[in-house]
């Protein structure tokens, strides 16, 4: 398991791993061009000026360790912030990162704790970033290669808890973008590839919000129809 920690700032073993594996990936697709990845807390949520883009990560599954009474649990709604950007002239690419902290729901005070996440988790999430560089620094077409969903690999129980997350603080987590809560066990399982494709970035949550509804509606009328039986 690997932990990111708030003001590293590159630095650590942790932060290493994510780096090594993001220019090991980059040097495979394009060795002719060199990428960078780094970790920038205080990250815009939004669109960023030209030339950079912004990918959402979202939907990822991490765990979290609360430093002040040590209890533990799972979310599998982490949402990661990438800002991205070639230079082509000098064929150097750059890649900053945020990651979406979650709060201790038994400590008051508690501040925003930082996830651990699995190695297979990082590897998606990785593959899902330079997806996207193809497709925004490269403007290359991606059509026939799917974002993958990142594992879920442990139940997730209760609705999510928008007071204490990162994301909706910021005004970018979906859960809380649209007025409505979504129990987590139900958000992390709904439509896999599609749905994390749609909710990749800011400029398509209304196609992101016409596809969920549906799906919430039609999940609870069969809920309702099942119960009932």
């Amino acid at each position: 398991m690997l932990l990111l920690k708030r003001g590293c700032k590159g630095e650590g073993e942790n932060m290493k791993t994510w780096q090594r594996r993001f220019h090991q990936k980059m040097e495979w697709e394009k060795p002719n061009d060199t990428w960078s990845l780094t970790v920038e807390d205080n990250l815009s949520p939004r669109n960023p000026e030209r030339p950079w883009h912004l990918y959402q990560q979202r939907k990822a599954f991490a765990r979290f360790q609360c430093s002040c009474c040590t209890r533990r649990w799972p979310s599998a709604q982490v949402l990661i912030l990438f800002h991205m950007h070639l230079d082509w002239s000098q064929r150097q690419g750059q890649v900053k990162m945020r990651v979406c902290g979650q709060k201790c729901k038994k400590c008051h005070g508690a501040k925003f704790e930082m996830p651990t996440f699995s190695q297979e988790n990082i590897e998606r999430i990785l593959d899902n970033l330079v997806l996207k560089i193809h497709a925004k620094c490269y403007r290359e077409s991606i059509a026939n290669r799917d974002l993958a969903d990142p594992i879920v690999e442990e139940d997730v129980e209760g609705p999510h808890d928008t007071t204490r997350c990162e994301a909706c603080a910021l005004g970018i987590c979906y859960l809380s973008t649209y007025g409505f809560v979504i129990p987590a066990s139900l958000a992390a399982a709904s439509q896999p590839g599609q749905l994390a494709w749609w909710g990749a970035d800011t400029e398509s949550d209304w196609k992101l919000l016409c596809y969920v509804l549906p799906v919430v509606v039609a999940l609870l009328i069969f809920a309702v129809l099942f119960s009932g039986k």
